[in-house]
């Protein structure tokens, strides 16, 4: 049947109904199916009774520890090639998205290869060196030797790998089959990998385009989708204005986040109806999100979306991140949204969005200046959320809303990328975030001590070229982002 025939129609003018060129429901965030390749070799078994029993119990003692987290499909020891060609295709049938490989002894290649061939050439790997013990025992006879002799067939394979030029970007993870640290590094390789195949499947609304003259924001659609994976779907402002227009000023959605406001947050010099109309903005992102089956929402405020509406936007963006509706961000920065919702996987908080402000010497400082909304449940919980009129008017007409709060003190893990003439790269920066006095500027903000001098440290940020937003998480996740980088080929800035 043709789409005549069908009556189908593109998302533009179904206004939010079944259409062609969006997906019916949104996917949402999947869980990984996780492969776990134990290796050993079968020639051992007859030269030392009881080994075979003590090798199978190790290696399900890996398949156990990672399958307490994620959801595992493990088709026991293999240690002929029957029974690795048997695990290959269990894999394939079952589509794992990531594969765990360890052995028990030391193990031929060819063993790990014939369970390859039924896989992706870019299957992810994880290469665990393991082994039983981990201090040397001086009096151990040979066969116990031999439990811990898989590193050596790992050091094998992966040599094998380079020499082919296949898997070139596995993980590697050394360290005793019981040991937390290990499966930690297990675990971070997992996680990173759950983000990178999730944003295959993550869409973003950019409703207007990028703040004129900010040029480190300007972005490439194809190179974004080739190399991070999202789809970025340009929304037009009659799509937001046309659900803003159903919504009656009278709704009980807009009434009773109204009062949500005045009972949750310290209101200073707004009205009822300053705050009417940004909530009756804020219930509108909510529809569109929902309506469009939104991951991610990029807008431009200012005159486009805030003269139109008489209203900013930062109620309603406050409300999509509290809820985990969608992440979302100002000014056109489709990069800085995809960062937030990295970050937002690797620590389950919502990122900070801001910008390098200013430096403060004395306290060896950068302050980060927000956009006017943030995530209330990151607030200090020992001091009032503020609202009141926002600190710039880009064309509504008497005040609006705008939020002015801080994340608590403690470790804070900053980035963001670009791409630019020389490629991709990534920002890894750590710091704290200090216990300081509010700043009154009725704006959100960070106040972030670094390690190195702070006059080097915003030399180097200049320097490398990195944007003048920064996505701020709590919590330290250098290792989550490096591996991520390696991952996806980005050159690492580390600062």
């Amino acid at each position: 049947m043709s789409t005549k025939e069908s009556g189908i129609q593109s998302f533009e003018v179904t206004r939010g109904e079944k259409s062609g060129d969006l997906l019916s429901t949104r996917r949402g965030d999947q869980k990984l199916k996780v492969g776990v390749l134990t290796c050993a070799y079968f020639e051992y078994w007859r030269m030392y009774e009881g080994l075979q029993d003590q090798v199978r119990g190790d290696l399900l003692t890996i398949a156990d520890r990672i399958g307490a987290k994620y959801e595992v499909v493990y088709p026991g020891m293999v240690d002929t090639l029957d029974l690795a060609d048997q695990a290959g295709r269990l894999f394939k049938r079952e589509s794992i998205d990531v594969l765990v490989i360890s052995e028990g002894t030391y193990c031929t290649d060819y063993i790990v290869h014939q369970c390859l061939l039924h896989l992706p050439s870019t299957m992810p790997l994880c290469l665990f060196a393991s082994q039983v013990h981990t201090r040397l025992n001086f009096s151990a006879t040979y066969d116990q030797s031999l439990r811990n002799s898989g590193p050596m067939g790992i050091v094998q394979l992966a040599a094998g790998f380079r020499k082919m030029g296949a898997y070139e970007r596995f993980t590697t993870v050394v360290g005793g089959n019981d040991e937390n640290a290990a499966y930690e590094e297990i675990f971070r390789f997992i996680d990173v990998w759950t983000t990178i195949l999730n944003l295959k499947h993550w869409n973003i609304a950019l409703i207007g385009h990028v703040f004129r003259g900010m040029y480190d924001f300007q972005f490439d659609k194809t190179a974004v989708t080739g190399k991070l994976g999202p789809h970025v779907i340009d929304l037009d402002i009659k799509h937001l204005i046309g659900i803003l227009n159903e919504i009656p000023r009278d709704d009980g959605r807009v009434a009773a986040l109204a009062k949500k406001v005045r009972a949750q947050y310290a209101v200073v010099g707004l009205t009822d109806s300053d705050i009417a109309s940004s909530a009756r903005l804020a219930v509108a992102f909510q529809e569109l999100v929902r309506r469009y089956k939104v991951d991610g929402l990029v807008l431009l405020g200012q005159h486009f979306i805030e003269q139109q509406a008489n209203s900013t936007c930062y109620l309603g963006l406050s409300e999509l991140l509290a809820a985990d509706q969608a992440l979302a961000v100002t000014e056109g920065d489709v990069l800085g949204v995809i960062m937030s919702k990295v970050l937002k996987d690797f620590s389950g908080k919502t990122p900070f969005f801001g910008e390098w402000e200013e430096v403060d010497l004395s306290l060896n400082a950068v302050m980060l200046l927000g956009h006017g909304f943030i995530d209330p449940r990151l607030a200090r919980e020992d001091r009032p959320i503020q609202v009141q009129p926002a600190c710039e008017n880009w064309g509504f007409e008497g005040n609006s809303l705008g939020f002015e709060a801080t994340y608590a003190p403690g470790p804070v893990t900053l980035t963001h990328c670009i791409q630019d003439q020389k490629g991709w790269r990534i920002l890894i920066s750590e710091g704290e975030i200090l216990d300081t006095p509010p700043l009154t500027i009725s704006e959100c903000s960070l106040v972030v001590r670094v390690e190195q001098d702070v006059r080097r440290y915003f030399t180097q940020i200049i320097e490398y070229g990195f944007p003048h937003h920064v996505i701020a998480s709590p919590g330290r996740l250098s290792g989550h982002l490096e591996y991520f980088a390696r991952q996806l080929g980005l050159e690492i800035c580390r600062i």
